[in-house]
């Protein structure tokens, strides 16, 4: 099974936000480029859905 290529993104954050991630990826057993990926992908899907429910009802 072949590795997906996957795109890079780099944002700024405090100090403290960075040792809470570091601190949750640890407890999970993960990387911390992949707890960013899973919690922005879970936001993804929250935003489409709320998107999406305010298209139903007339909000812009």
């Amino acid at each position: 099974m072949g590795q997906t290529k996957k795109a890079k993104i780099t944002f700024t954050c405090s100090h403290e936000l960075r040792e809470e991630l570091e601190a949750i990826a640890g407890s999970e057993d993960r990387t911390l480029s992949n707890l960013v990926e899973r919690l922005v992908a879970k936001a993804l899907r929250e935003y489409r859905q709320s998107s999406s429910t305010d298209e139903g009802k007339g909000v812009a």
